[in-house]
C-alpha cells in the first residue's frame, strides 16, 4: 500500500520538520476516513484502502525519520494518540562532517522524540537534526545499512498490525463481513459486457435469465460478490458501465436491455470492454456477450494492457458471426487467463453459461491448470489436487469435434448425478463442478480433430496469486522494487516477483507453454530480509515461446500441489515507456500533455499508436504512426484536457500501444488529477491570509543577497510550499520577529 506522491513535499505527511503532534494526529484523522469508507453503504474498499495507505506511509515515515527507537522501546499508540513536540529554541543535535546541518543526535536528542528536517539544499534550524542526503549522514533509517533501519522497520510492522486492528475492530467494521472483504479485497468484481444489436434478441433473454439465476443464488449467502459490473455495447453507442453491490440493482439495470439496432457486422466490442475493465477493481472476471466482430478491433492491444495491469480476465462468449470469430477475441482471452466459448444462438444455451460464472459468484476459485491448443486425435491434462481445495471447476471449451472424459483420483469417470457433481454440456464444450473433490491426481482425456481450451480452478487458500516483471528505482534512500515500466522484452534478462500464499513448505517454479508443457525452470528464490515470506524472486530471459508460469512442491500437511498464473507473456520486439514514470499532477481545467518513448527492437516495421484512459482525458497521439528501423526510438506526445469536472485526487490510467506487423507492446501510466496551488498561498494551507504575508515578511528580512525574489528563499525559481518551509525553520528562535 502506498501513499499518494501527491503528498510528497507535505511535511506532516513524512514526520518531517519536527511535526510530531501533527504527523500522528494525521494518522488518527485518516483512520477516521477509512472507517467511515467501510461503514458506507454498500463499503467503498478502494477508497479505504486508498485512505490506510496514506496513513501507513506516515506511520513507516514516523519510525524512519524520527530518533523513536533510540529514545524509547514502549509503543507509541499510532492512530490513538499523539506524540509531543519539543520546543524549538531545544538542541536536538550537533553539527556533523557535512556543511549542511547536523547528523549527530545530542542534547534532548537523546532523551525526547524529535525528527529531522528535510530540505536537500539548505540546512536545518541551528540546533536541529538533518534528515540526511547524500553525504550529509542525518538521523534517517529509510535503507537497508543505516544505523537503526532494521529496529525502525520491525516497529512499523507492529505498529502497522496494530492500527490494521483498530480499523477492524471499529464500530460498523468488526463484525461486518461485507466491509472486511471490501476492504481486504478479498474478491473482484463479476461482470457483464452485452451485445445489445438486434441480432442478439434471443442471447439477451438467456442473459437476463442467468443474472436472475445468480441473484437468487447469493441471497442470504455469506460470501456474495463485492461488486458487479454491467455494461452494453453497439454501435455507435456504448453504455456507462454500472457499478453496484446490490444484486437487485443489477438485475434491474440487466432488464432494461434489450435488441435493437445494429445493420452491420461489427460492433464496438473493444471499447466496451476496456469500459467494463476501467470500472472494475483488480481480479475481477468478466464476460464478454457478442455474435459480432470488433469494429474497433485496433484496440485490443489496449484491452491486453489494462486488463493485465488490473489481473482481470476476460472470457468471451460468442454466438455465431457475420464473419470468422475475431483474432482479438481468442488472443485478449489468452492472454488474460480467461476463455472464449463458441456456443449455439439461443437464450436456452445462454442460460447454461450460469454453470461457468456460478464460482465465481458464489467463491473465489484459484487457477490449477490452463491450457489450449490442438487436440490432434487425443490428449490427456493431469494436475494434483490437493485436500485445501473445497470446491473444482473443470471448463473446456472445443471447436471441431472434440470429447471430454474427467477422471477422478480412483479412475472413476465424473458424471451427472454423482453426488456433489454437476455437468453442463455445451455446445461448445462441458462444464464440471464438484463439491468437495477427493485429493490426489486427476485427469481430463481429450478426444476429437478439433482444439481446447481448458481452464481448471480449485476453491483454496493455496494461490499464485501475483506474477510480475519488476525494476529497481526510487529516489535516494527509498529505492525497491516496483512494477516494470515496460512490457517484458525478448532476450533481455527480467526479473520477477511471484507471490505464492498458503502453508507451503516447498515450491518450484517453472515456465509452460500454453498446452500446459514445461519449458524451463524458473529459478525463484524465497523471500528474505525486506521481502515478504510470501514473495519469490526470479531472474531470467524469456523464452523465444508465449508462455505461462506454474508452481509445483509440497504443502506443510506432505501433500503436493499445483497452481499456474493465467497471463499469457512473450517477450515483446518494441519497447513502450512512460517518460517521466508515466506520472503527473493535472489541476482540473488544465491541459497538458505525456510523453512516451517507442523504441524498435526487431526488424524495420512501421507501427500504428493507439492510446486509450479510464476517465477520457486524451487526444489524439502525435504521431499516429510511426516507421522505426532496429533500435530506432520515436517520442510520442499525448495531449491532455482535464475537465474542469475532474475530481481532485482522482487516479486516470492510461495505457499506449505500438503495434506493428507481428509485433504488439504496451505500458500504463498513471495521471494523478491535482489541485493547482492558490497563488500567494505559500504555507500550503489552502488560504491566502496573514500567515503568508508573515512568512513573505520575514523571508524579505531574512533572506540571503543574491536571490532574485527575496521570497525564493531555496533558490528554486519559484514561491512555494518550501520557502514557507525554509521560513519557518529560520524564524524558529525567538530572535526572529515575525
Amino acid at each position: 500500500i502506498v501513499s499518494s506522491r501527491g503528498e510528497l513535499s507535505v511535511p506532516l505527511a513524512h514526520c518531517d520538520d519536527e511535526l510530531l503532534p501533527e504527523c500522528t494526529q494525521r494518522m488518527i484523522d485518516i483512520k477516521a476516513l477509512t472507517i467511515a469508507a467501510l461503514t458506507a453503504n454498500p463499503p467503498d474498499g478502494p477508497e479505504a484502502r486508498r485512505q490506510i495507505g496514506r496513513a501507513l506511509h506516515t506511520l513507516q515515515d514516523f519510525f524512519s525519520h524520527s530518533n523513536w527507537i533510540n529514545v524509547s522501546a514502549g509503543d507509541p499508540g499510532l492512530g490513538l494518540s499523539t506524540v509531543a513536540r519539543l520546543p524549538p529554541t531545544i538542541d536536538t543535535c550537533e553539527r556533523g562532517v557535512s556543511s549542511f546541518g547536523s547528523g549527530t543526535l545530542a542534547g534532548a536528542g537523546l532523551t525526547s522524540p524529535t525528527t529531522g528536517y528535510f530540505n536537500p539544499f539548505l540546512a536545518p534550524p541551528e540546533g536541529k537534526c538533518n534528515h540526511g542526503l547524500l553525504l550529509d549522514p542525518g538521523i534517517h533509517k529509510d535503507a537497508p545499512g543505516r544505523v537503526g533501519h532494521v529496529a525502525a522497520r520491525a516497529a512499523a510492522v507492529t505498529a502497522t498490525e496494530n492500527i490494521i486492528r483498530q480499523i477492524l475492530a471499529a464500530p460498523g467494521v468488526a463484525g461486518n463481513d461485507k466491509a472486511i472483504r471490501a476492504f481486504l479485497d478479498v474478491r473482484g468484481a463479476v461482470g457483464f459486457v452485452v451485445d445489445d444489436t438486434g441480432s442478439m434478441g434471443g442471447v439477451i433473454a438467456g442473459v437476463k435469465s442467468s443474472i436472475t439465476a445468480i441473484v437468487s443464488s447469493v441471497r442470504g449467502s455469506p460470501t456474495p460478490p463485492d461488486r458487479y459490473v454491467l455494461v452494453n455495447f453497439g454501435d455507435p453507442r456504448v453504455g456507462t458501465a454500472l457499478v453496484t453491490a446490490d444484486p437487485d440493482v443489477l438485475l434491474a439495470r440487466a432488464n432494461t436491455l434489450f435488441a435493437s439496432g445494429g445493420g452491420d457486422c461489427p460492433e464496438l466490442s473493444m471499447t466496451g470492454t476496456l469500459r467494463a475493465i476501467n470500472a472494475s477493481p483488480e481480479d475481477s472476471k468478466l464476460y464478454v456477450f457478442t455474435d459480432a466482430s470488433a469494429k474497433d478491433a485496433s484496440l485490443f492491444g489496449n484491452v491486453i494492457t489494462q486488463a493485465a495491469a488490473k489481473r482481470i480476465n476476460v472470457s468471451f462468449l460468442t454466438f455465431g458471426s457475420c464473419s470468422p470469430i475475431d483474432p482479438a477475441y481468442y488472443a485478449i482471452a489468452g492472454e488474460t487467463g480467461g476463455q472464449l466459448f463458441s456456443l449455439a444462438r439461443s437464450s436456452s444455451e445462454t442460460v447454461k453459461i450460469f454453470g461457468l460464472i456460478n464460482p465465481y459468484v458464489s467463491g473465489s476459485p484459484k487457477p490449477l491448470l490452463i491450457a489450449k491448443g490442438p487436440i490432434g486425435g487425443s490428449r490427456s491434462l493431469e494436475w494434483p489436487v490437493d485436500s485445501s481445495v473445497r470446491t473444482l471447476q473443470v471448463s473446456v471449451a472445443t471447436e471441431g469435434v472434440a470429447g471430454s472424459r474427467l477422471i477422478n483420483p480412483a479412475g472413476t469417470e465424473v458424471l451427472p448425478g454423482q453426488a456433489g457433481v454437476t455437468v453442463t454440456p455445451l455446445t461448445g464444450g462441458t462444464l464440471y463442478a464438484i463439491n468437495a473433490p477427493g485429493a490426489g491426481r486427476w485427469r481430463l482425456d481429450l478426444s476429437g480433430s478439433g482444439s481446447f481450451d481448458v481452464s481448471i480452478t480449485g476453491d483454496s487458500p493455496v494461490e499464485l496469486a501475483r506474477f510480475e516483471f519488476v525494476e529497481e528505482r526510487g529516489r535516494e534512500g527509498h529505492t525497491g522494487l516496483f512494477a516494470a515500466r515496460s512490457a517484458p522484452l525478448a532476450s533481455v534478462a527480467q526479473q520477477a516477483r511471484a507471490t505464492l500464499f498458503g502453508s507451503v513448505a516447498s515450491a518450484r517454479f517453472e515456465l509452460v507453454n500454453e498446452l500446459g508443457e514445461r519449458l524451463a525452470d524458473l529459478p525463484a528464490t524465497r523471500g528474505t530480509g525486506t521481502s515478504a515470506d510470501d514473495e519469490w524472486l526470479a531472474n531470467f530471459t524469456l523464452p523465444t515461446q508465449r508462455f505461462r508460469v506454474r508452481v509445483q512442491g509440497s504443502l506443510a500437511s506432505g501433500e503436493s500441489f499445483a497452481r499456474m498464473f493465467p497471463n499469457v507473456y512473450f517477450g515483446r520486439a518494441v519497447k513502450v515507456e512512460a517518460l517521466g514514470g508515466g506520472f503527473g499532477n493535472f489541476a482540473p481545467g488544465s491541459s497538458a500533455s505525456m510523453r512516451f518513448q517507442v523504441t524498435n527492437l526487431g526488424a524495420t516495421d512501421t507501427f500504428r499508436i493507439t492510446a486509450v484512459d479510464e476517465l477520457r482525458f486524451i487526444g489524439t497521439p502525435n504521431p499516429i504512426s510511426v516507421s522505426l528501423s532496429n533500435g530506432q526510438s520515436q517520442v510520442i506526445e499525448l495531449p491532455l484536457t482535464i475537465p474542469s469536472s475532474a475530481v481532485i485526487g482522482s487516479t486516470n490510467n492510461i495505457s499506449l500501444t505500438a503495434t506493428g506487423a507481428s509485433t504488439a507492446n504496451g505500458t500504463v501510466a498513471t495521471l494523478i488529477v491535482r489541485a493547482a496551488s492558490i497563488p500567494g498561498d505559500i504555507d500550503g494551507d489552502g488560504d491566502v491570509d496573514r500567515d503568508d504575508v508573515a512568512i513573505i515578511f520575514s523571508a524579505r528580512n531574512i533572506a540571503a543577497s543574491g536571490v532574485a525574489d527575496p521570497r525564493d528563499l531555496n533558490r528554486d525559481g519559484r514561491i512555494n510550499v518550501l520557502d514557507a518551509r525554509r521560513a519557518q525553520q529560520l524564524c524558529s528562535r525567538p530572535s526572529c520577529s515575525r
